[in-house]
């Protein structure tokens, strides 16, 4: 009974596995043309606004002539977690879930992995930052777009001081201090150039110092094939300084008042405020803020770039949010859930959605064709550049960069003192 039982549930797994491969070695070249068979409402819980998702999703259905049942759920960040576990737990959960590459390893356990497929098509059809969502047994989630991180700069602060172009490399950043940043009595700043030095009334702070870290060698977080381990305090041999310790001294210097690169503090506002407000040159955000600064101040005269680069690095990076739809194991719609999301990650689909949103799209044929829009094509071109990092918790962490920041600035520690403890309080999260 036992061994007719085991064989049943290795021919029900074959078949399975094979649907999921023959679908998903489909979709890079699917092109929704009709309607879907599915006659089944598929439940989506996500992070993304509401509005932002319904609207996609209504002007797909009226470009392609193409009808569905979807039911799409937001859910805060903050909330989502709980609000998961106790929709599982009382038979309410959704079908699937589309959140960021940082809740990876929160919902391993939650997750259906979807089967492997060929590396050369998931490679040839997205991002390099999509591999973040290979595991050892298959996929944990279908890419599905990239919320990257770039420079969003003041072209009217950069015109008065004569500066044509916005940097391109960190290492500018040294020469334009003196040039942009303003102060009264001394030390009270009036106009910052860049605001670096400080984690609290930064936006975006563990993104930035992310982006540069990774930039500057050290990948953060990798897996020795057994586990996800900290790189945090990772040293090459063709380095002097560690990675994250030259980043934090180069960062920690633009708060120091006694640095001719002095250009921001505590007491300033948020750093979106302050380049909303016209007093800061340059802020880092992500592509999907780009809408909000443009309705937050319509007079603003700005422009975007791709964030800058580590001096002599052969390639290009940028921190990106990766967002993937990933099937829950407590849906009974699993297969009926994959058919309609291998639709929504197709090309349709996801041109679609980076028409209506700044998000970028997770998929390379998409991103070859480009945009004439030239805010977009920014946002296109950081996306193929993207990469992340596998995050435990995000609260967590954000303390641990927070803490590794804080540590310098208050003289507790110094840079390789702070690094090292942050990679360990990493290191024991990632256990």
């Amino acid at each position: 009974m036992d061994l007719n039982a085991n064989k049943f549930k290795l021919i029900l797994t074959v078949i399975f596995g094979f649907l999921i491969i023959v679908g998903i070695v489909a979709f890079s070249t699917y092109k929704a043309s009709s309607p879907t068979d599915n006659k089944v409402e598929i439940k989506v819980w996500g992070i993304v606004d509401k509005k932002t998702f319904d609207n996609y999703v209504s002007q797909y259905k009226q470009d392609k002539q193409i009808d569905f049942q979807l039911a799409y759920t937001f859910k805060n960040l903050s909330t989502f977690d709980a609000d998961l576990v106790e929709a599982i737990a009382t038979g309410k959960a959704p079908d699937a879930i589309l959140v960021p590459h940082t809740l990876e390893k929160r919902y391993l356990d939650k997750v259906n992995i979807i089967p492997s497929i060929p590396a050369r098509t998931f490679l040839d059809t997205f991002v390099q930052e999509g591999e973040l969502y290979l595991q050892p047994t298959g996929i944990f989630a279908l890419p599905f777009f990239v919320d990257p991180l770039v420079m969003y700069w003041n072209r009217d602060i950069f015109t008065d001081a004569g500066i044509a172009i916005p940097p391109a490399k960190w290492l500018e950043f040294s020469l334009l201090a003196e040039k942009i940043s303003k102060y009264t009595n001394g030390s009270d700043i009036t106009k910052s150039l860049v605001s670096f030095g400080e984690f609290k009334n930064v936006n975006n702070a563990k993104a930035l110092l992310s982006t540069m870290i990774m930039q500057a060698g050290s990948p953060i977080v990798s897996f020795d094939g057994n586990s996800y381990v900290s790189q945090l305090d990772y040293q090459s041999s063709a380095n002097l300084l560690k990675p994250a310790v030259s980043v934090l001294r180069f960062f920690m210097e633009y708060s120091n008042p006694k640095k001719s690169v002095y250009s921001w503090n505590k007491s300033l506002p948020s750093s979106k405020q302050a380049f909303l407000s016209g007093d800061l040159a340059v802020y880092f955000g992500f592509a999907s803020e780009y809408q909000d600064i443009k309705d937050k101040n319509p007079n603003l005269n700005f422009d975007v770039a791709v964030i800058p680069q580590a001096d002599k690095a052969s390639v290009k990076m940028t921190y990106g949010e990766l967002y993937g739809f990933a099937l829950l194991k407590s849906s009974p719609n699993i297969l009926q859930a994959y058919n309609l999301l291998s639709v929504l990650i197709g090309p349709d689909s996801v041109s679609t959605l980076t028409k209506v949103t700044n998000f970028a799209p997770a998929r390379r044929d998409l991103i070859s064709l480009g945009t004439k829009d030239p805010a977009k094509s920014i946002f296109f071109n950081s996306a193929l550049i993207s990469r992340g990092w596998i995050d435990p918790d995000s609260n967590s962490t954000n303390q641990i960069f927070y803490d590794m920041v804080e540590n310098v600035k208050t003289g507790k520690m110094n840079e390789t003192d702070s690094v090292a403890k942050a990679s360990i309080e990493l290191d024991n999260l990632l256990k």
